[in-house]
């Protein structure tokens, strides 16, 4: 079958087939690197103790590392742009493994959260300039499996993280999770450096540092302002001073982007076809995916009484499926049509979440497995279908500043989840408890409520794409 996203109107430099496979398999191994870092979410609790932190304070550590990969997307894409894929991607592996390497020899909070951020820019370097070198390296026909496949790297490191990361921290200590990620950085970066293509374009060395500088910080602050949001509440002083500090760097970010001869995010880019709506329902399926690696657990240890081993088990069973959904996603995208993969994505992930949303304190280990394995596969289905969808018809001198807008997207959706879902799943217990209702009855009850919500994001996310598609037919 003919897809009919394999128009494109620019030609790509003449790349051969084997060093295609290297560049997938060089930028899968900086996605797997970055997604290890999932093993954090099994660690904090560890962390915390270690490090003398209390429940609020370590959160930090999630929240500036989200902060900083949100910031730098944009700069990121144009430092692709202005230095060449190649050595920007090397920079990032570069940053990232210091970052770990050195959060691994600290013992107080604030020099951890510290270099949390010096990792987040190297992780959103790494999320950018891999897909970029992918998008580069294949032609229009075959975009969509060869994103798929590198994009199966994330969730493969998810796999590995939460299985990893809770032996290691029970059984060597938090900092181990950082420090053996410091071998595979190196060797990424010796893969990377002998074996990647140099950029036929070798990058023009110009560079927007102003309105980078401006962007990171208003990007910052936003995150920041809705992470702290859901802990301070709307009304604190510091998030009301994010939020004007937020609205002043974008007044200053867009002055100056109509002044510039080369903006950081080429309006033509927004032009592309597929490429706003596929931004767009990215950002929503996180928003609604999200919930399941942050709320999903708390169900298991609190209603069922299960420890954190069970939880890595499930949590590996949702990474497992999404590496399956993400080859499916992006073979079905070059032949089907990309928009049709990725409405079928968002279809399993709201059918997937909908039957998580039947869980209660009778519910089996087997049963609960097949229902976040629906959701896992069509979450990777999803993500390589709409990678596709938004870079299918992008010119290769757009696929840094495209990828960048993605992984931006990425970014801002998980504390939008957190928040989304925290608020809902509150309201509704703090309801149930004053009603009289028992605690666990109320817990299942708000979990319900909260999962109902994500699943009708994730409708949302497909019915956006469906909407674009009927206009644009």
């Amino acid at each position: 079958m003919v897809n009919a996203d394999d128009a494109s109107p620019r030609a790509l430099p003449n790349v051969s087939s084997r060093d295609r496979l290297i560049t997938v398999a060089i930028a899968a191994a900086g996605l797997f690197l970055v997604a290890l870092d999932f093993s954090i979410n099994v660690s904090l609790p560890t962390m915390r103790d270690s490090l003398g932190a209390s429940l609020i304070s370590v959160q930090g550590i999630i929240i500036f590392y989200h902060a900083s990969r949100s910031g730098l997307g944009p700069a990121a894409g144009g430092l692709g742009d202005a230095f060449g894929l190649r050595r920007v991607f090397l920079w990032g592996v570069v940053a990232y493994t210091a970052a770990v390497g050195l959060i691994a020899l600290q013992d107080s909070l604030g020099a951890v959260v510290a270099l949390r951020v010096l990792q987040g820019v190297g992780a959103v370097i790494l999320f950018t300039a891999g897909p970029a070198l992918v998008v580069r390296a294949f032609g229009p026909k075959r975009r969509g499996t060869a994103l798929g496949v590198t994009l199966a790297a994330v969730s493969a490191g998810q796999l590995t993280a939460t299985l990893g990361g809770g032996y290691l921290s029970e059984t060597i200590g938090w900092e181990a999770i950082f420090y053996a990620r410091v071998p595979i950085g190196v060797a990424v970066f010796g893969a990377g450096s002998f074996a990647l293509s140099r950029d036929p374009r070798g990058g023009d060395r110009r560079f927007d540092w102003s309105g980078a500088v401006l962007l990171y910080g208003a990007l910052f602050a936003l995150v920041s302002a809705i992470s702290f949001a859901r802990l301070d509440g709307l009304n604190s002083g510091l998030v009301i001073g994010l939020a004007v500090l937020m609205a002043l760097l974008f007044a200053g970010f867009r002055y100056l982007q109509k002044r510039v001869t080369r903006p950081m995010i080429p309006g033509a880019l927004w032009a592309t076809p597929g490429f706003a709506v596929g931004s767009v329902s990215n950002m929503l399926l996180f928003i609604a995916s999200f919930l399941t690696w942050f709320l999903f657990p708390f169900f298991i240890t609190d209603v069922l009484g299960r420890g954190v081993m069970v939880v890595g088990s499930l949590l590996a069973v949702v990474a497992g499926t999404a590496t399956l959904g993400s080859i499916i996603g992006g073979w079905l995208a070059d032949r089907i049509g990309d928009r049709v993969a990725t409405g079928a994505g968002a279809g399993f992930t709201a059918l997937g979440l909908l039957w998580i949303s039947g869980l209660d304190a009778e519910s089996s280990l087997p049963g609960i497995a097949m229902r976040i394995a629906v959701a896992g596969v069509g979450f990777g289905m999803h993500q390589a279908a709409v990678y596709s969808l938004a870079m299918r018809r992008a010119a290769p001198e757009h696929a840094s500043a495209g990828s960048a807008v993605l992984a931006v997207a990425q970014t801002l959706g998980t504390p939008l989840s957190i928040t989304f879902g925290m608020v809902i799943f509150t309201w509704r217990q703090e309801i149930a408890l004053d009603a009289g209702v028992q605690a666990t009855d109320a817990f299942v009850g708000a979990f319900h409520d909260a999962y109902l919500a994500a699943a009708a994001v994730a409708v949302l996310a497909g019915l956006v794409v469906v909407s674009f598609w009927r206009r644009a037919s």
